[in-house]
């Protein structure tokens, strides 16, 4: 079953986060800068389909003719100039609906037509809940989304009801941001529960790291360095079986993180996995 992250206005909580982040993080900025500029379309988008509640049939056509101008508005103003650069070569040859229907199917697509559907999409997923998301394909099993089938994004770790108790586990849905639980100590991709094939990575003055897999060149993954660890709440879930990874957040280690826009902010962790030969389960909405 699928389960709400907070009970608050996500879009309030990731403006606020994001506010937080630009600020900690300066190599992340532009990344979140942009993020926080297509909060706003996507939050409009949110509130359009709530209000209009178009059914599974009218969903695909709902988005492109509603949702995605807007999109390609902000990322056309303020995205990077790749991203700018790629959107509109692909619009030339590619109608928005296409790439909207592939994302839905899981089918393989361009990164760039994976950003424009999965932007478009996702926050009217949101809103409609699991009537919509039913439209969409995949498997419903334990590694993926039990309302529309996707892949998961990240891992997170909830705050424990019990102070003796360690907060259960759970992972977030690339496509329409639900979130189901999910054991600690398995691959979200393949399923490997060995933990002889199970690496985690994280900083010096981390749980993670005082158990010895140590992230390298940040300044808290230096030995006997004094610097704090500069992600304190956050490691790399890697797989030897499948050599797939994927980010944890601890929201016991920090209260205020908001997972979604953590792990968009976490751009030297995927570098440190990719380093080690690693691959996403699924690039985040930046491309990371």
């Amino acid at each position: 079953m699928a389960v709400a992250i907070t009970a608050v206005d996500p879009w309030t909580e990731r403006r606020r986060r994001v506010g937080e982040l630009r600020t900690r993080y300066g190599f992340a900025r532009q990344v979140l800068d942009f993020y926080g500029a297509l909060l706003g379309v996507q939050e409009k988008g949110f509130g359009d389909a709530a209000a209009s509640r178009p059914g599974s049939g009218s969903l695909v056509a709902f988005v492109a003719e509603v949702v995605v101008p807007s999109v390609i508005d902000v990322t056309v103003a303020v995205g990077p100039d790749r991203l700018r650069s790629e959107l509109m070569k692909r619009l030339d040859i590619e109608d928005p609906r296409g790439m909207i229907r592939r994302w839905m199917q899981g089918d393989e697509q361009p990164a760039v037509d994976r950003y424009l559907a999965r932007a478009s999409l996702g926050p009217v997923l949101e809103a409609l809940g699991p009537e919509a998301r039913s439209a969409c394909s995949g498997s419903r099993d334990a590694r993926h989304c039990p309302e529309c089938g996707g892949p998961p994004q990240l891992s997170y770790f909830a705050v424990a009801q019990d102070d003796l108790a360690t907060g259960l586990r759970y992972l977030l849905c690339a496509r329409c941001g639900a979130a189901w639980g999910y054991p600690r100590m398995t691959c979200a991709f393949c399923g490997e529960d060995a933990s002889s094939r199970l690496s985690i990575f994280g900083e010096h003055g981390t749980t993670s790291g005082e158990r010895g897999s140590v992230v390298r060149g940040l300044p808290g993954g230096v030995a006997g360095a004094q610097h704090p660890a500069v992600f304190p709440h956050m490691r790399v879930d890697a797989c030897e079986s499948c050599r797939r990874y994927l980010l944890s957040i601890d929201l016991a280690t920090e209260r205020g993180a908001v997972p979604l826009v953590d792990e968009l902010a976490a751009i030297p962790l995927d570098l440190y996995a990719r380093e080690q030969g690693y691959s996403k389960i699924t690039s985040n909405l930046m491309g990371f």
